[in-house]
């Protein structure tokens, strides 16, 4: 049996969060495996592997080199997350793109991750170790506007915000979103349809499961992942992905997530024979 430690960011707050994590981690201890969590620098377990499992958008450098005391750290190289390391169709106002475009912010689910932890750094007067930058918000989720040329010159000139190509994709029943969720060697991926371009749980009217594109495993090599979330569309023949999430949340329980999820576990087993 294994010792697996889950690294977290001090302000976390891992053991009270829906992470997706947390439920493959209590497959682990049903099959004997010890899984400890810590929270900060101070105080981290011998272990066997270490599941990196900062919820922002960059790693601070200190977990980092921290974590090179074990034998295998899952998600080592996927250090960050943020748009303009992950996408490949930001817009900039001189580069030809005259279509659609949406507005995000750089950093992941809007920054908030890191404003929520720089708000407890400074409430406890201590000095932050998150990556300097910008967090901000925009004028509501996700603008979506008819070109480059709508683009307020604010925005063009906001380091934390980001215009991307809008390039939905749709068929009868609306829009679709497809999402892949991997760890190691195991993966299930899902094909969401819904009304609005925007996908979220509530307006989810149907869902398949779908194979994932070989363009997608390239891009998973290139962002160095070995556990996460993948959010993307495939349109006109060509895979794009929007979002790459290490700390992805715990999708609502059902008996086809719960088997999936006991089978994205056993993604584990494969990494113990690596060291051993």
């Amino acid at each position: 049996m294994a010792h697996i430690v889950i690294v977290t960011h001090t302000y976390d707050n891992f053991a009270k969060r829906r992470f997706l994590l947390g439920t493959l981690a209590r497959h682990w201890i049903d099959a004997g495996h010890v899984v400890n969590v810590a929270a900060g620098l101070e105080n981290w377990p011998d272990a066997d592997i270490a599941m990196m499992h900062i919820d922002l958008s960059v790693v601070p450098d200190a977990y980092t080199q921290a974590c090179k005391r074990y034998p295998l750290v899952v998600n080592a190289a996927a250090t960050d997350i943020r748009k303009t390391r992950v996408s490949r169709d930001l817009v900039r106002p001189d580069d030809g793109w005259t279509g659609p475009v949406i507005i995000k912010t750089d950093l992941n689910y809007g920054g908030i991750p890191e404003y929520l932890a720089a708000e407890q750094f400074r409430r406890e007067g201590k000095t932050s170790d998150l990556a300097p930058g910008p967090v901000v918000s925009t004028d509501r989720p996700y603008p979506i506007l008819g070109s480059p040329r709508e683009v307020p010159d604010a925005i063009w000139n906001n380091p934390g915000v980001v215009v991307e190509r809008f390039q939905p994709e749709q068929d009868a029943q609306g829009f679709a979103l497809r999402v892949w969720v991997f760890f190691g060697e195991r993966e299930r991926c899902t094909r969401y349809c819904g009304p609005e371009p925007i996908m979220k749980g509530p307006n989810i009217i149907g869902r398949e499961p779908v194979p994932v594109p070989e363009m997608l495993r390239a891009e998973r090599e290139r962002l160095g992942f070995d556990y996460g979330k993948f959010d993307f569309v495939v349109r006109d023949d060509r895979t794009i992905l929007f979002d790459a999430n290490r700390t992805p949340g715990a999708p609502p329980a059902s008996p086809e997530i719960d088997a999936s999820n006991a089978d994205l576990a056993g993604g584990i087993d494969a990494m113990l024979r690596r060291i051993r």
